[in-house]
Parts: C-alpha cells; structure tokens; sequence
C-alpha cells in the first residue's frame, strides 16, 4: 500500500511539473506554482488554496512545508539549479529533468527528460522557422521527435480557448516577481492578492503571454496567426514520438505535400486541417496508416482509399470530398463518390468519422 501511495505521489509530482513547464491547462486541477527561493514558500501560501501545487527547493523548511500541507497544497521539493541551459533538476527525489536552450536542440544528444525552452527572440523565431520546415518540406527536427523532450510553454503557441486568460502555472522568481512561466508576463509580486493577480492574467491573455520577457507578445501573436496549422504541427510531433517505427524517414500527409495534389493549392485547398484530426502516414509501397490520436487506433489503407479519407478529413464532407477527389485525378464524380463512402463507412464501423473535425480551427491536440 506504501509503495502504490509513493507511486501515486511520484506521477502527480511529475504531472504538475509537466503543467508548469508546458503551460497546457487542466492536467492537474489547481495552479502550479514553481520557486526559485525556498524562502518564498511561507508568503506564497498567502495565496494559495486548497488543490494547488508548488515546487519548492529542497531546503524548504519543514514548517513551511508543513502549513502548506495543512492548506490543501501539494508542495514538492527538487534539488538542483534550474536557469540556463544544462541545468538539471531532481524532482521529489525520483525525476531527473535537464534544461536546454531550443537554439542548440539539433546539435544536442537527448540523453533524459528534457525541457527545451526559447529563451530568446531567436529561440522563438526558430521554433516557427522549424514548424515552417516540417509543413512545406516535411523536415522534422529529430530531437524534438523524442518522447524524453518537452517543448516549454508549447501550448501557448495554439490557438486561444476558452479559458486563456486563466492562471495555471506561476514562476516565481528570485526576486518575488510572479509570472506566466520563466519569460512569460508579470502578473504581481509577492504580497499580492491572488484576485489581482488573476485579474492581470485575464489582461494579459494572448498567445504571446508566456514569452513577454524576452519578446514583444503581440509579435508572437501576428506570427502564430499567420501559421493556423500550429496546433496540427504539434500534433504530429506528438504523433511521431509515439511512432514505432524509423521516424526520420516517416512521411506524414499535410507535411511536404498531399496525395492530392489540389491540397496543395492555396488558392483551391480547402480550410486548415483541424489539430485533432486523424494523421494519415506513409506505410510500406502504396499502404498508409490511418491514425486516430484521440483513440490511438491505426487502420491500413490502400492508396486510392487514403486519397479518399485526405479528402474527407481536409473538407469535413463527404460530397466535398467527393468532388475534390474528382476534380484531382479527372475520375468520375459517381466513382469517386463510391471510393469516399467506402473509406468513411468502414472507419465508422470502427468509431471513427473523418467528417466530425472541423476544419480550420486550428484548435488544440490533446496533448502537446
């Protein structure tokens, strides 16, 4: 019983750090406060309430950590530094994390649980040069293909939900600043009330909230809008780090080209592909793999059937397919008719409909 509670305890730990590092809402119920001073952790309870987490350093005393238990607070020590690149940090004593800048990911080996973070206007515009490589060329940097790296503030680059004015992570600096993650926007400082810091992070809402240190947050915004397939581009990194097969060599349909070739077509091609939508990925001679990420079910198709399934998932509508699909390679529009229904009514079969996405949301994947 001991063990299943230590393990419990282990994965929340590592949960909650993964809300921190990533900023992606609602993987635990509370925020996720993470200070670089032990000595912060009294006055920080001030704000805190029951269900929230906070990541202290290891010479937190044990009063301290004490009355944060007391307050419903889950407060978990590390040990370690956790500023510039190659810094590494021992999470509750069982989970090891290194810390690399996003400018040196290609030149690095990938050795453990990473977390690569921009740091810089340089960082940052790399990342989108990168995303712009994998959707025109289907060149993927490798090492972000791993499933030990962590993109830091990954989801604050997707398109804005519902709640994107709200507080789930807090860094608290040395200094007693309190903001959207390491480079993220000041929300207050130490002593502040936690309804004004709320207050300041519905402000301050915007996909460039969690970069405003080191960047203007509107120019992160203007690039994220221009790029609306951001949320399928971290989709398919996460699609390919659960791949078991060569991923260097995987060819994943909407990066470096389509199998029909009007897709390709600014001025034809349909609405961007919704994040959520299933991936279609080059198989062994003419079979491809259609992959659900939300089911992670994958079915083999033939060539004239993943034709057929682009179609459905690019339009969202099986007579638009249909007609796309005509249009493309001059079949008749009763043939390619016949071949969409076919591919749909079988993946309906299996709980999957490629006419349930909707395209050009660019909404969130499910993971990033």
């Amino acid at each position: 019983m001991e063990s299943t509670i230590a393990t419990r305890s282990t994965r929340r730990a590592s949960t909650a750090f993964e809300q921190y590092a990533s900023g992606c809402r609602a993987l635990v119920a509370g925020v996720v406060f993470f200070l670089e001073s032990a000595e912060h952790l009294a006055p920080l309870l001030e704000i805190t309430t029951r269900g929230d987490f906070v990541i202290v350093p290891s010479s937190a005393s044990g009063r301290a950590m004490a009355a944060a238990t007391a307050r419903g607070v889950s407060a978990i020590r590390y040990d370690g530094r956790w500023v510039a690149a190659g810094d590494e940090l021992v999470l509750d004593g069982h989970h090891r994390y290194e810390l690399q800048d996003y400018l040196s990911v290609p030149f690095i080996s990938i050795v453990g649980p990473t977390v690569v973070r921009q740091r810089s206007a340089r960082g940052i515009a790399s990342f989108f040069r990168d995303a712009d490589a994998a959707r025109y060329s289907g060149a993927f940097v490798d090492q972000l293909l791993s499933s030990a790296v962590m993109i830091e503030s990954a989801s604050s680059f997707l398109h804005p939900s519902a709640d994107e004015g709200a507080v789930v992570r807090v860094h608290v600096s040395a200094e007693g600043e309190l903001r959207d993650g390491p480079d993220g926007a000041l929300f207050g400082r130490l002593g502040d009330a936690r309804d004004d810091i709320v207050a300041t992070a519905a402000s301050r809402s915007g996909r460039g909230r969690a970069f405003e240190r080191i960047v203007d947050g509107p120019d992160v915004d203007a690039a994220a809008e221009a790029r609306p397939w951001l949320g399928r581009y971290l989709a398919a990194i996460e699609l390919l780090r659960r791949w078991d097969g060569p991923v260097g060599t995987t060819a994943i349909s909407g990066f470096g080209g389509h199998l029909v070739r009007a897709l390709d077509d600014g001025e034809e091609a349909p609405s961007i592909v919704a994040a959520s939508a299933p991936f279609l990925v080059a198989g062994h001679g003419d079979e491809y793999i259609l992959v659900d990420p939300s089911s992670r079910h994958r079915f083999r198709v033939e060539r004239d059937a993943a034709r057929a399934a682009e179609c459905l998932i690019a339009t969202g509508d099986e007579r638009a397919a249909a007609a796309l699909l005509a249009a493309d390679d001059g079949r008749s529009a009763r043939g390619a008719a016949r071949v969409v229904r076919g591919i749909r009514g079988r993946l309906l079969e299996a709980g999957v409909d490629l006419t349930a996405f909707r395209p050009g949301t660019g909404e969130r994947p499910a993971s990033t």
